[in-house]
Parts: C-alpha cells; sequence; structure tokens
C-alpha cells in the first residue's frame, strides 16, 4: 500500500471504570491484528489516569480508527491534540509501541516546565518532543535492533 497522504494523528483521553490494567494487553493485541494490513503504526502510552496515542498511515484508515477509537468505553474527553500529513513515520516499525515507562514523559515534562503529565495541556512543541522520546526509548524487557526477529511480548507489535 502507497502512502498517499500518510498522516499522523495524536490524542488524549482520559480513562474510565470500564478500563482496568488487564485490558491494556486486549488493546494491544487488537492493534497487533488490525493495525497492519490498515498500514497503520504508532504509539500508546498511559500515564496519570490518561491515555495519549499517537496514529500513523494513510489518513482514511487512521479516521476510520478514530472513530472505532473515539467511541470505546474505556475512555471519555478523546481529544484530538495533532492532525497532520507526514512524509515520513516516527513509528514505523511498530503496529503499536507500548511505553510503560513514565519515566520517559517525566523527562520531557521536566525540561518543558510541565508538572505532571497531562496531555491535553500539550502544545505542539511539547508534543513533537514527547514523540521522539516515545520513539527513541527501548523498554528494558523490548528486545534489541538485532533481536527483532525473535519471539517475544513485545515482538508481537512490531509490525
Amino acid at each position: 500500500m502507497t502512502d498517499l497522504h500518510l498522516s499522523r494523528l495524536s490524542y488524549a483521553s482520559t480513562i474510565t471504570e470500564a478500563y482496568s490494567p488487564m485490558e491494556i494487553g486486549n488493546i494491544l493485541e487488537d492493534c497487533r491484528t488490525n493495525n497492519p494490513p490498515l498500514d497503520v503504526t504508532g504509539m500508546l502510552f498511559l500515564g496519570n489516569g490518561y491515555f495519549f496515542q499517537c496514529l500513523e498511515g494513510p489518513r482514511s484508515h487512521i479516521n476510520k480508527l478514530y472513530m472505532d477509537i473515539y467511541s470505546d468505553a474505556r475512555h471519555k474527553d478523546v481529544q484530538i491534540l495533532e492532525l497532520k500529513e507526514i512524509n515520513i513515520r516516527y513509528f514505523s516499525e511498530w503496529s503499536m509501541k507500548y511505553v510503560r515507562s513514565t519515566h520517559v514523559a517525566d523527562t520531557v515534562l521536566k525540561e518543558t516546565g510541565m508538572r505532571s503529565f497531562n496531555p491535553y495541556e500539550l502544545d505542539g512543541y511539547t508534543l513533537n518532543l514527547l514523540l521522539e522520546a516515545f520513539r527513541n526509548h527501548q523498554e528494558h524487557d523490548e528486545p534489541h535492533q538485532a533481536e527483532k526477529g525473535k519471539s517475544s511480548f513485545w515482538g508481537m507489535f512490531k509490525k
């Protein structure tokens, strides 16, 4: 599939009582199954009671996924933070990269003067700093580049 009208959508939402910590595996499994056929890649972070997610791919596919996400009962107050056409994906290697470490966000927030993680308060500059930090972050149990092909929990979410 070509990347005609390749877009990046970043959004924030607040978790609801319908969300439980066990749900993250289900969310990521759905991404692993549904995103590759749509040529969608991205990143998901959960911190301080908020979801922060970035989706990249053909605009029509991003729009469809966003409508599904918007109606999901596990979160509320879904708000688009940024939607733009892009030439290069930040998360091309992941059907959905899951960043568990809050340290990554805390470091960026400290650099930009924010006291706590609240994605609704991100300006464009801080949002893009976060995306870049999440792109470059590697979880301790995530396989290294040389181990990409090996089976592991994190390997399931690679393209």
